[in-house]
């Protein structure tokens, strides 16, 4: 019977551990926050809203936005929200990844979100189930990525697709994956590439922002430490901008390429960073190209990669139906790659999104669809780009290969002909000849060489 509770019993400390390994360290760091406000205004008022308002940035790590008074945050920080999925799945690994853990942790969850709901001194701006509904989706995410590596069904899955599915099937799934994985995160790096170049342009201004609030050096520290919980919120908008489709801060500020407008922003330091247009033509077509020559490196490398389809033209290889099936796999594989980035894009980039306000604010960040296509579209494109080089060079060789071995084929056939008509009438007459001059050699006795036909046969 206590064997039987273990399972229940794990997931319940679980779900409390994840929580408070959480809330401590992002409490404590949010009553300094207030300390060090409460020290540069002269006020110890904000020192109580400590426990409050650690509770709405919990909150808001899992994607529940609030409101207070005429301030409105429904900005998602995402690398909040990826240190607590990753915390759970550390924390069920070193538990239990039973399906029982799972149900008793989740339960457990729910009901420390009761908790942190309860004495807020913000309003909310989802209901009561879309809350429970987001929390509970955090904590699914983190038990499956500790859960699935172990589950019996991933195993059984596995053996399922080696039965049905052929090896260079399943080989060209992977390398598909795998592809854009890789595409994904060089384009995650070219993002956080982006947001460094803006930081080293725009910090004097920003530093000038500082001046204009009259911030002292202990909140600007800080205000920089908490901007790094949207770091990837700004890395995406850097990627979107980067590629061509641009942000905005609501109605108060658009980014492009071409254009920047800004009008009535709200005075947040780091707003200061955001770029200006690029106006040479040159640079601004060759940061456009970035994801197409991201796709052709990629595609080339896992043409000829080992570890990819390692496509070689073998010299003695002159065989079209093989050197077709070698060019339809890597074709398949970036169909695959090319759904995966289009999926992908689709999912993060909203997620990058929220609010600052209620009217002209109320939109801040990328339009979803254009940006997914600014990325995934010239990806795809440059991976085809390197199957189609690749396929036309090999064409190209197998073309002229095979002409040389035809040309090879038809000299050895002419210099080796068979006996014609001609030789064919001379045969008998020449045959009486020989046979007229044996009594000759008898008589002679001299040992002379015998003679062949065109076909080789030894006549004496």
């Amino acid at each position: 019977m206590e064997k039987r509770l273990v399972p229940w019993i794990k997931g319940i400390a679980a779900a409390v551990a994840a929580m408070l390994i959480y809330a401590v360290p992002l409490g404590l760091m949010t009553a300094l926050v207030l300390l060090v406000a409460a020290m540069e205004e002269g006020s110890n008022v904000l020192s109580a809203q400590t426990v409050p308002l650690s509770k709405a940035v919990i909150l808001l790590s899992e994607g529940v936005g609030f409101q207070g008074g005429s301030i409105v945050m429904g900005m998602t920080p995402l690398l909040l929200t990826i240190l607590l999925i990753a915390l759970i799945r550390t924390v069920c690994t070193k538990t239990s990844t039973d399906p029982r853990a799972f149900v008793s942790g989740a339960v457990v969850w729910l009901l420390l979100q009761h908790v942190l709901m309860s004495g807020l001194h913000v309003r909310l701006e989802d209901s009561t189930g879309v809350v429970m509904g987001k929390a509970l989706l955090i904590y699914t995410l983190g038990y499956l990525l500790a859960a699935v590596p172990h589950m019996p069904l991933l195993g059984v899955t596995k053996n399922y697709i080696r039965r049905y599915a052929s090896a260079p099937v399943r080989h060209s799934i992977r390398v598909g994956v795998r592809t854009a994985l890789i595409l994904l995160a060089g384009v995650a790096l070219v993002g956080l590439g982006t947001v460094i170049v803006w930081i080293t342009l725009g910090h004097h201004q920003m530093s000038a922002w500082f001046d204009a609030l009259h911030m002292q050096t202990g909140s600007r520290v800080l205000m920089c430490v908490i901007g790094l919980a949207w770091l990837p919120n700004v890395c995406l908008w850097a990627i979107s901008w980067l590629f061509g489709a641009g942000f905005s801060i609501g109605e108060a500020a658009n980014y492009t390429l071409w254009s920047s407008t800004t009008q009535d922003l709200p005075p947040l330091p780091l707003f200061a960073l955001f770029p200006q247009a690029i106006d040479h033509d040159a640079l601004r077509t060759a940061v456009m190209l970035i994801p197409l020559g991201l796709g052709i490196a990629v595609g080339l490398t896992m043409l000829f990669a080992r570890s990819g389809f390692h496509i070689r033209l073998k010299q003695d290889s002159l065989d079209m139906r093989s050197l077709l099936m070698d060019f339809a796999y890597p074709a398949g594989a970036f169909c695959i790659s090319a759904a995966v980035l289009s999926i992908v894009n689709a999912i993060v980039f909203p997620l990058a999104n929220g609010s600052l306000g209620s009217h002209r604010l109320a939109h801040v960040g990328v339009d979803v669809r254009q940006a997914t296509n600014a990325v995934a579209r010239p990806c795809s494109i440059g991976l085809f780009i390197a199957w189609g080089a690749v396929l036309v060079i090999t064409a190209v060789v197998f073309t002229v290969r095979w002409g040389m071995a035809r040309h090879a084929a038809d000299s050895h056939s002419s210099s080796a002909k068979p006996l014609g008509e001609d030789q064919v009438t001379e045969k008998p007459e020449s045959t009486h000849r020989v046979v007229n001059s044996t009594p000759q050699k008898e008589k002679q006795g001299d040992d002379e060489p015998t003679a062949t036909t065109g076909l080789g046969v030894r006549i004496p």
